[in-house]
C-alpha cells in the first residue's frame, strides 16, 4: 500500500517538490525529528524534556502530504479547580491523504491557564484555547510518526534503552572504575561525572541538551571539541560545587 502511493506521488509530482515530499515521508516513516528542531524544557524533578514547535510539525505536513491534511479542534472544555479556572482541553482530528487514501487521527490536547499577578484573572483564555488547539495537533501527527521519537523513552533522544540499561546496571554495581588512568579533557569529564555520580546516560543526556550532539557511546566524548569539552568541565565543576555548598549547610 505504502509504496503504491509513492509511486502516485512521483508521477504526479514535479521532481523537486516529489523529491522532498518523499524525504518527509522517510522521514517521518523512520520516526526521527531533526536535531535543529528539538527544544528543551524544564519538567518534574528537574527533568529536561524535549519538544517540537508546532511549526515543524506543520510543515512537515505539509512537505509530506503536499497541503493535502485537515486539522479540527472542537470538543472545548473549560477545566476548573473549585471556582477557578487552571487549564483547557480540546480534540483535534487530523485527516491526511496520501494517494488516493484517508487517514483520520484524534487526540486531545490542553493548555495550563495562566493568570494575572494577583490572580484576579486569566491573562487569556482565548490562547489557551489556541495553545490547546496546538498540542492535539502536535499528539495526532506524533500517531503518524512525526516527532514521536520525543514521545518515547528508548529512543536517541532520551539516551536509548541501551544507555537506559546501561544506567541500571551501574545503580546496581556501583560507579564503575576506568581498567586504566584517563588523561586530558575527556578524563576530567569523566572524573567529575563520577564524583557527581553521575552513570553514562546522564552524562549523555547532558551533552545532548548541552550542545545537541548525540553520542553512540561514553567514549565519544573525545569527539567533541576543545571549547566544548572546555565548557562541559565549567558546567560539571558548577554542579558539584553547589552539590557542596547544599551540603554544607
Amino acid at each position: 500500500m505504502a509504496s503504491k502511493a509513492l509511486e502516485k506521488i512521483e508521477a504526479a509530482l514535479p521532481t523537486a517538490p516529489q523529491n522532498r515530499q518523499l524525504d518527509a515521508l522517510r522521514l517521518i516513516a523512520e520516526q526521527t525529528t531533526p536535531k535543529e528542531e528539538i527544544r528543551w524544557r524544564p519538567g518534574r524533578g528537574g527533568a529536561r524534556l524535549p519538544y517540537t514547535d508546532t511549526a515543524y510539525v506543520i510543515r512537515a505536513l505539509n512537505q509530506a502530504f503536499g497541503w493535502d491534511w485537515d486539522f479540527v479542534a472542537d470538543n472545548e472544555e473549560l477545566l476548573l479547580n473549585g471556582a477557578r479556572p487552571f487549564e483547557v482541553k480540546v480534540r483535534g482530528t487530523l485527516i491526511v491523504r496520501l494517494g488516493g487514501q484517508s487517514v483520520t487521527k484524534t487526540q486531545f490536547g490542553c493548555q495550563p491557564i495562566e493568570m494575572l499577578k494577583d490572580g484576579s484573572a486569566p491573562v487569556s483564555i482565548g490562547d489557551c484555547y489556541k495553545g490547546a488547539a496546538s498540542d492535539a495537533l502536535k499528539k495526532c501527527a506524533s500517531l503518524l510518526g512525526i516527532a514521536l521519537d520525543l514521545y518515547d523513552s528508548d529512543s536517541p533522544v532520551h539516551g536509548g534503552r541501551e544507555h537506559q540499561q546501561s544506567g541500571e546496571r551501574q545503580q546496581r554495581q556501583g560507579p564503575a572504575q576506568p581498567s586504566q588512568p584517563t588523561a586530558g579533557k575527556a578524563g576530567q569529564i569523566r572524573a567529575l561525572a563520577s564524583a557527581l555520580k553521575w552513570d553514562d546516560a546522564k552524562l549523555i543526556n547532558e551533552i545532548f541538551a548541552r550542545f545537541n550532539i548525540a553520542l553512540e557511546s561514553i567514549g565519544a566524548i573525545e569527539t567533541l571539541d576543545g571549547g566544548q569539552q572546555a565548557e562541559l568541565i565549567q558546567a560539571l565543576k558548577a554542579e558539584l560545587s553547589a552539590r557542596a555548598q547544599t551540603t554544607s549547610k
